[in-house]
């Protein structure tokens, strides 16, 4: 695909996003879609064939953005909370000069691939809420074109969540009664539903504050 063809394609994407994150797939015509790129009506069908094909291939092409915004990162994210409860955090070093409590390094805060991939996944929705709008909105539709589509790529996404937890249960036991999986769920529906808060005010509100709160449902499945 050449890199003009590869432009245009992106153009499509974004109104489309836009657009249908605001009022639905069934509400908003190919004219407008093209319009809004900036394309003529029939580059919308050049590219996809038709307007369920450019939703379908629209709503991949978000979902493999997440999937790379959750990936972790080249390095660990910083931990910026030394403590999650009432006391200092059982990995939180001392300074033999004065005694304080330092924050624990990535290394050893045991949480701190779950809050770096809360953080990465608020800040997706930060910078593409027209597309977790015209997700959630075709998600829950049980009868909708790309249910299955979605529940698939749920599902992947609920994959990577798990496999964070899976890396914490190596090296702290869940607390009685939890089921990793529903926390994976927990934190999937915690994220998007914050996150969406978060920009529904201008500017959106404080984002460590959000990644902490959702952070914490993990804190708390493992007795912390």
């Amino acid at each position: 695909m050449s890199t003009r063809t590869e432009a245009t394609r992106q153009r499509l994407f974004d109104a489309a996003m836009e657009l249908i994150g605001q009022r639905g797939a069934e509400a908003v015509t190919v004219d407008e879609i093209a319009a809004a790129a900036g394309v003529a009506k029939g580059t919308v069908y050049y590219n996809f064939g038709s307007k369920n094909e450019l939703v379908a291939q629209l709503l991949q092409h978000g979902m493999g953005m997440l999937m790379a915004a959750l990936a972790p990162a080249g390095r660990a994210e910083p931990a910026q909370h030394a403590a999650h409860d009432a006391g200092p955090s059982p990995h939180a070093r001392t300074s033999p000069e004065r005694g304080a409590v330092a924050a624990p390094s990535p290394a050893d805060d045991t949480f701190h691939e779950v809050r770096g991939m809360v953080t990465r996944a608020l800040r997706f929705i930060e910078a593409y809420p027209g597309f977790v709008r015209l997700w959630m909105g075709e998600q829950w539709r049980g009868d909708g074109t790309w249910h299955t589509l979605l529940a698939a790529r749920r599902a992947e996404v609920l994959v990577v969540i798990r496999g964070a937890l899976d890396r914490v249960a190596a090296r702290r036991e869940p607390a009685p009664g939890q089921d990793l999986d529903v926390v994976a769920t927990a934190l999937f529906g915690a994220a998007f539903m914050v996150g969406m808060d978060r920009v529904s005010t201008t500017p959106p509100k404080p984002l460590a504050p959000a990644a902490e709160a959702i952070t914490a449902l993990a804190i708390g499945a493992f007795g912390g």
